[in-house]
């Protein structure tokens, strides 16, 4: 019991907030040692206004949860939608020329062709060694 403790405890390697200049935005921090502080390594911004800012906000947690490994700690979103989240990378990881990974998600009802609902960039790398069932 002590050493779930002190999991809990322990400053997670990933966190969140709202972006507080963009409305429907948050912002993905990872900690960094060497600066003793979190750093924002990532953007999640909602395309889609009319999906519910409960929703979205979960999502993100989801993200953050998954990062950090920890996925008993993720959350069942299907009371909260009928839809599915997919995604696809927008960019190629490998190229030189950005230092983020862009990633479209998109929702889909089972009907017809899916929609966009928002957008994660991130710094390469930060997936790295994360495990792809996570």
């Amino acid at each position: 019991m002590e050493q779930n403790f002190n999991i809990e405890s322990e400053k997670p390697p990933f966190t969140y907030k709202r972006n507080p200049l963009t409305q429907n935005a948050f912002q993905i921090f990872q900690w960094k040692e060497d600066k003793g502080d979190y750093e924002p390594v990532g953007d999640y911004t909602l395309i889609d206004l009319d999906e519910d800012p409960e929703l979205t906000e979960k999502t993100v947690m989801n993200i953050v949860s998954s990062l950090n490994g920890r996925t008993e700690r993720i959350l069942d979103l299907k009371n909260l939608t009928s839809e599915r989240l997919l995604f696809n990378i927008v960019d190629n990881k490998d190229t030189e020329e950005s230092d983020h990974v862009t990633i479209m998600l998109r929702t889909h009802d089972g009907m017809g062709v899916s929609k966009e609902n928002a957008v994660l960039k991130i710094e390469k790398g930060v997936f790295d060694g994360i495990s792809d069932t996570t």
